[in-house]
Formats: C-alpha cells, sequence, structure tokens
C-alpha cells in the first residue's frame, strides 16, 4: 500500500510541475560550423531528424515560452528556423535547409542547453552507386528466384494481417557489393538482414517475398517488373553503405515516388531511433528499384561498412536482428497511420 501511495504522489506531482520552457534560441558560426543553441529552463533531451531539405529537433516533454526569442543570422546552410509542435507533449524545432547537410546534437546536461551543430555533408557517394546501377541494368542477370513466405499460422500478432511485403536484400552472386573492413561482402550481409526481417514480418501477419534467398543475382529490371506483377503492399530494399572516407558513419533512407514520401518518413525515423547510429538523412534519389516499383518503396542502407565501429556491428547477429526489428516497427508504424 504505501508503494501504492508513493507512486500516486509521484504522479501528482508531476502531473502539477512546471514543464520546461525553450526560452532562447541563438544561431551563430564559428570555425566554418553553423550553431544553434537552445536555451531551456530545464534539461530535456532533443531528438533530431533529418528530412531532405528539412531538420526537425524534437524536444520531449517541453514546451516553448511565450517569450522565446530566436536570434538568427544569415547563412549558406541555414534558411529558416521556426518553432512548431510535433504533438501535445513535444516542442519541435523546424530548420529548413539551402544545402546538403550533416548534424550533431548535443545536450549539455546541468547546463540546461541544447548545442545543434550543422556542417557541410562530408561525401556524395551518389555517383558511385549510380554506375553500380548502370552495370546492373545493362547487364544479363540470373533469371530472378523469388521465394514465397507465407504468414504464419499463428503469429504472435496480427498487426500485418493480410499485407504482402517484398523484401531485396542487394547485390548476390557475382556482384558482391561493398565489402566490409574484414573483408565480408555487402550481399551476405544484405541477405541476412532480410531473412531476419522476414521472419518477424511474418510473425507479425504478413505474408513476404524475398526476392532473394540464396546467393545469386538478378537484374534490377527483373526484380522490378516481380514487385509491379505480384501487387505487393511495400517494397523494401535492404544495403549497407560504403564510402572512402572511413571516418563517415550513419544511416540513410532514399524513395523516390511521392506515393513513397511518407513510407519512407516512418522508416527513416524508425531505423534512426533504432539503431542510435547519425542521422544522414532521408533523401529523394531516383535509383532503380524506387523509381520504377509502382508501390510505396524504399532503399534502406543502415550503416557503413567502410567505418570499422559499423564495421564490427553489421558483422554481427545481433545488430542485424535490430535492423531487422527497426524495420519491422517502421512497417508497422506506417500502415497504423493510414488508419487514422
Amino acid at each position: 500500500m504505501r508503494n501504492i501511495l508513493l507512486g500516486l504522489l509521484l504522479l501528482a506531482t508531476a502531473a502539477g510541475a512546471t514543464p520546461v520552457e525553450i526560452n532562447q534560441i541563438d544561431q551563430f558560426r564559428d570555425r566554418g560550423f553553423e550553431y544553434l543553441d537552445i536555451y531551456t529552463t530545464g534539461f530535456s533531451s532533443a531528438k533530431g531528424l533529418l528530412l531532405e531539405n528539412k531538420l526537425y529537433i524534437d524536444f520531449p516533454d517541453t514546451a516553448f515560452s511565450k517569450a522565446v526569442k530566436i536570434m538568427k543570422k544569415k547563412s549558406k546552410r541555414i534558411a529558416n528556423v521556426e518553432i512548431s509542435r510535433k504533438d501535445p507533449t513535444n516542442a519541435r524545432l523546424i530548420i529548413t535547409l539551402n544545402k546538403a547537410i550533416d548534424y550533431d546534437i548535443v545536450n549539455v546536461f546541468g547546463r540546461n542547453k541544447t548545442v545543434i551543430e550543422i556542417s557541410d555533408r562530408l561525401d556524395n557517394i551518389l555517383a558511385y552507386q549510380f554506375d553500380w546501377e548502370n552495370k546492373n541494368v545493362k547487364k544479363k542477370g540470373a533469371p530472378l528466384k523469388p521465394v514465397k513466405f507465407e504468414a504464419l499460422a499463428a503469429p504472435s500478432d496480427i498487426s500485418l494481417k493480410g499485407k504482402t511485403i517484398i523484401l531485396d536484400p542487394g547485390h548476390g552472386g557475382d556482384d558482391p557489393g561493398a565489402f566490409s573492413a574484414s573483408g565480408v561482402p555487402e550481399k551476405n550481409l544484405t541477405l541476412k538482414t532480410a531473412q531476419a526481417t522476414a521472419r518477424l514480418l511474418r510473425e507479425a501477419g504478413a505474408t513476404v517475398y524475398l526476392t532473394r534467398d540464396e546467393d545469386r543475382r538478378s537484374n534490377l529490371k527483373d526484380v522490378v517488373e516481380f514487385a509491379n506483377k505480384e501487387k505487393a503492399g511495400i517494397f523494401i530494399s535492404i544495403h549497407y553503405n560504403s564510402t572512402n572516407n572511413s571516418g563517415i558513419s550513419g544511416t540513410e533512407t532514399y524513395y523516390y515516388n511521392p506515393v513513397s514520401r511518407a513510407f519512407a518518413e516512418s522508416m527513416h525515423e524508425a531505423i534512426v531511433r533504432g539503431l542510435r547510429r547519425r542521422d544522414r538523412g532521408l533523401h529523394r534519389v531516383r535509383f532503380y528499384t524506387v523509381k520504377y516499383t509502382d508501390m510505396p518503396s524504399v532503399l534502406l542502407e543502415p550503416a557503413y561498412l567502410s567505418n570499422s565501429d559499423e564495421n564490427n556491428l553489421a558483422n554481427s547477429a545481433s545488430f542485424r536482428e535490430e535492423v531487422a526489428e527497426s524495420i519491422v516497427k517502421g512497417v508497422k508504424n506506417y500502415f497504423r497511420s493510414k488508419l487514422r
């Protein structure tokens, strides 16, 4: 009884407590970086989400002071800073961008301040990726051999009952994709990740197709034609990233068609939050599979094999399980949002 009364007292105290407020936002430039210093009346652990040309910074259990001041400066990277609300209990700062960026967030405990550091994006890997795609589209691959996995007879939940989902493990066969720092080809990791994801999706009641369930390479045109013929609810292509700069790390999500935008946002947020890696953004790019598939489609890059830390993660079954769990969460959130 004592514990119950104590719990009720704590809840009542929390309910009557003054919420944390944001009362000042300063924008400035230093040593080639753009900074936003956000001052609050108490500690608030901010989280970011980079969606194309907008960076959203959310503050849980926080409000904006009625007298909040925004000290703006001219910037080549930042077009505008405005205040909003994600929902009734979360304050949201919306930063509109002029160019591609990378960012970091530091929540300064004891100082009641959050610092947002914004810099130019460090690399441009799209040229490499498009070169690979052009070669794949022109090169004849092995006949597509998709594998269908029916929903489990007694799924642990039915949140995805009746949904058909296509998972496309990137690369395969004579196309290894990128190599991890330890020499493991990307094609092995994408297949293992897709297989783990398929298992979890089936447990939630979905029917799942893998465009490959073995080490083989098929032409991207064949993959797209199969997906469109099956008229699946969603299409997910799974890859792992790589670049010449070993210091770059993080999660990226790509889409192209407008019908895919809401799905892509749901997937990116779920994976960024689930993996807790650097958020390198959601981007609209004309990659072949996301451009030519008819249904909502995304291409996922959960981590960089060229980064030593993320290479080690990608080679661990526990991390790939986290990737799979994050993918499934994004899928569930997307279909749930369509019911609202």
